[in-house]
């Protein structure tokens, strides 16, 4: 029983690893064609080990399961799936086809293997991870955690596994309708494609692909939306980058990060600095407060006989205001008086903590 419960969890890992990434496959290469009006079509051919595939695809009942749950997740793409080898190995193919019709459909094909940010004009294309930092034990920590645990009771799987990552074959191909003068990956003799191969893709470092299409001009700094200069709030902020030329970096309190779209939910300030390849450069800074004032004096619903004397505070964005039965209380103020009292304190971010008691 326990061996069939390690078997399907792995099983479900490995394919989640299949969707998400394609990091098992003997080979991943995909192939993209844009126009000008950003249509164009996709093809992704992915060739995984058949050890590997046939455990991951246990879960979804074999491989018509695992083409079912595609063509629900890919609406409108045709899947196909065969038989192959790959030096010498037995293997299966999943080739996965699709057209889009502008580039926001073309941003959701790109997203399939991963959450990403895609632009593309007459200027530029950039497809770049969302940058997403979690604090403490993350969701991928914890993945990989038990990934390491559940390979260790499996010593086949973990022998297949490590051949395949050695040596698969990643490449991401794009035919542009414009001539590249500017990539950080290769650009073919037609001088309008572009190959992003495995040593790009998967290091730690590289989660930004870009291509330019002509010098970078313009005068306009890059825009930020989503957040404004100065503010404070009281939850997580999705700020996109704008730029009229290509995207050079991003400074996140001196930390660097290749993102133009960041979604940040940890507390405290931000210094983010934006600059392209022109040298033009935007800045902006904001806190993020999820923490309500702390009040002492008085607690929740409690009954008091005497004199109180009521002090709050924040150590975040700060207070905004106070007040008690809807009168301006200043931190380190007294209360005798016999009665039933709310007193409601707000911080800057727009927190706000309500406390009911009474004096009798």
């Amino acid at each position: 029983m326990v061996k069939d419960k390690v078997k399907k969890e792995f099983s479900l890992l490995l394919v989640l690893m299949l969707m998400a990434a394609f990091l098992t496959g003997c080979s991943d290469i995909t192939n993209i064609a844009l126009k000008d009006d950003g249509s164009g079509s996709y093809e992704e051919t992915v060739t995984i080990s058949k050890i590997l595939w046939d455990s991951a695809s246990e879960i979804y009942g074999g491989d018509e399961g695992i083409v079912t749950f595609l063509q629900t997740s890919i609406p409108g793409a045709e899947i196909t799936l065969k038989d192959t080898k790959e030096n010498g190995t037995e293997c299966k193919q999943l080739i996965v086809n699709c057209n889009f019709k502008d580039t926001k459909a073309f941003q959701q094909t790109m997203s399939l293997t991963g959450v990403t940010s895609v632009k593309f004009n007459q200027k530029y294309f950039s497809r770049s991870a969302i940058y997403m930092p979690v604090e403490g034990d993350s969701q991928m920590s914890a993945l990989t955690d038990q990934i390491t645990a559940l390979i260790g009771d499996n010593t086949e799987l973990l022998k297949a596994l490590t051949a395949e990552m050695q040596n698969m074959n990643i490449q991401m191909i794009i035919e542009f309708p414009y001539a590249v003068t500017d990539t950080n990956g290769r650009v073919q003799d037609d001088g309008r494609t572009v190959m992003w191969n495995s040593d790009m893709l998967i290091e730690g470092s590289q989660t930004r692909l870009y291509a330019a299409f002509g010098e970078q001009k313009s005068a306009e700094a890059p825009v930020f939306t989503g957040a404004s200069n100065g503010k404070n709030y009281k939850s997580g902020v999705t700020l996109n980058i704008d730029s009229e030329n290509l995207l050079d970096k991003v400074d996140i309190n001196g930390a660097s990060v290749s993102s133009d779209f960041l979604f940040l939910s940890d507390e405290g300030t931000y210094k983010i600095t934006a600059t392209d390849k022109g040298g033009n450069s935007s800045k902006i800074q904001f806190m993020i407060d999820t923490t309500k004032p702390a009040i002492k004096g008085v607690s929740d619903n409690k009954t008091y006989t005497g004199e109180r004397t009521i002090k709050f505070s924040d150590k975040g964005s700060g207070i905004k205001s106070a007040k008690l039965n809807n009168k301006t209380i200043k931190s380190g103020a007294s209360v005798a008086k016999k009665g039933s009292y709310t007193l409601v304190v707000t911080d800057k971010a727009g927190n706000k903590k309500t406390v009911k008691f009474k004096i009798k």
